[in-house]
């Protein structure tokens, strides 16, 4: 008998796949690895279960409690507390130490202190490259300059405030009035009368007096975070009125700008007319001098002519 083909007798063997059924031999293996079986889940004892603990009252164990009073308690100090202690220690020993300073101060027993005080004038904010010559040159449009006293520490720098004395008290007050916030070296400087010799009970900033805020410190995260949300409030607060009022809001603005324009420009025109003003002294004051000159060559040659009617 002749032998079947070889591609016969291998589909003898196999099950025919069932119709609409997909084989999956063939298929590569990361396919394969999809549908490979789950393993079986993992064998566990049984629970067993526990006894429960018997839970009674304390009562019957009362006589057995201490009767004595209980020890002293150790007192704990925290970092902000060791903090807030040091702090009002050191502000306290600062009074007690100002204290005394003020009953030994004395502005009229101070040697330095020199000249009529109701012709001083007093400088703050100096910057420290300006020198006493600088500072006389730039106050003396006030008028005459009798001292100058610029203040230096024991190191010999310049602490940045400084007395001049004028010769008039009239002069004082031009300089009292015009001086403050003149720029001199980049600073603008702050001027005030002298105190300490003037006002009775009057004390300097050293000693906890003297004017304004003084020095304020830099502000922590914390504040300056607090602060910076209450003017955001504050501006959104702004904005949110300006928007209710409206129409009315934005009148004012308009007629507010207006009116400044209008000062702007008169004194604009009031600057032109001063100009002009000056030009006419100025061309004045050049015809003076022609006229002079002309009058003085005209007597020359009148003296000339005569000399020679003589000769």
């Amino acid at each position: 008998r002749a032998a079947a083909p070889r591609s016969l007798r291998r589909a003898v063997g196999r099950t025919p796949p069932a119709s609409g059924a997909m084989s999956a031999q063939g298929l590569p293996a990361h396919i394969l690895a999809l549908f490979t079986p789950r393993p079986p889940p993992q064998h566990l004892p049984p629970l067993v279960p526990k006894k429960l603990i018997k839970i009674t009252g304390c009562a019957e164990y009362v006589d057995f409690f201490e009767t004595d009073a209980p020890p002293m308690r150790e007192s704990w100090e925290s970092p902000l507390e060791r903090k807030a202690r040091r702090h009002k220690e050191k502000a306290e020993k600062h009074k007690d130490e100002l204290k005394k300073l003020i009953s030994e101060y004395d502005p009229h027993k101070d040697q330095n202190a020199q000249g009529d005080p109701f012709k001083t004038l007093f400088v703050a904010r100096i910057s420290y490259d300006t020198t006493e010559k600088k500072l006389k040159r730039e106050f003396e449009v006030f008028g005459s300059i009798k001292r100058v006293r610029m203040v230096y520490d024991h190191k010999g720098k310049p602490r940045g405030y400084a007395f001049i004395e004028y010769e008039h008290e009239r002069d004082l007050k031009n300089a009292y009035k015009q001086g403050d916030g003149k720029k001199i070296d980049g600073r603008r400087v702050m001027v005030d009368v002298e105190r300490g010799r003037t006002v009775e009970g009057w004390l300097p900033r050293r000693l906890g007096g003297g004017r304004g805020p003084g020095r304020v410190g830099k502000p922590s995260k914390k504040k300056a975070k607090r602060l910076e949300a209450e003017a955001r409030a504050a501006k959104e607060k702004e904005r949110s009125d300006k928007d209710r009022g409206g129409d009315k809001d934005r009148d004012r603005d308009r007629d507010r700008d207006r009116d400044k324009e209008r000062e702007k420009e008169k004194d604009r025109e009031k600057d032109r007319g001063e100009k002009k003003e000056k030009e006419r002294e100025k061309d004045k004051e050049k015809d003076r001098k022609r006229d002079r000159s002309r009058s003085r060559d005209r007597d020359r040659d009148k003296d000339k002519k005569a000399k020679k009617a003589r000769d």
